[in-house]
């Protein structure tokens, strides 16, 4: 699905495009919308102009995984989409941010959690990205 997207990195497609299917997959998606081109490709760009680069090093791809999975969950929830036994634990399981971390174990559906800990789960994901894309920013005078 993203290898045909003109400005994604040909090797984050061939990286990560798997294993973002396959995640959603195994948290309760059955059917993954079109839309998921279109927030991949706006958020490779995000990225990209954020940093001022023309190609995303490898080291920071996890960043965009984690914001393409971001602005995807909270289109699907916007729209009403998520699936019924949507399986929080299976993308999230563990979430850590600087020197703090929560286990989500046990939480199986969006019907066994909170509609907070959902929203701050895929807030996290959306915004934590800039923290660390910052070391890879280029400068130009």
């Amino acid at each position: 699905m993203f290898k045909d997207l003109v400005p994604m990195d040909e090797f984050f497609a061939s990286i990560y495009a798997d294993d973002i299917f396959a995640a959603l997959k195994a948290a309760g998606f059955e059917e993954i919308d079109p839309s998921l081109k279109m927030i991949a490709v706006k958020e490779h760009m995000r990225l990209k102009n954020f940093c001022n680069i023309v190609f995303i090093p490898e080291r920071i791809y996890y960043l965009l995984y984690e914001m393409i999975l971001g602005s995807f969950l909270e289109t699907m929830y916007q729209n009403g989409k998520l699936p019924k036994s949507f399986d929080f634990a299976e993308i999230a399981g563990r979430v850590q941010i600087g020197d703090t971390s929560v286990e989500l174990e046990g939480d199986k559906s969006i019907n066994d959690m909170s509609e907070a800990k959902l929203m701050g789960w895929i807030s996290s994901l959306k915004s934590s990205w800039q923290k660390e894309a910052i070391t890879c920013r280029k400068i130009e005078w």
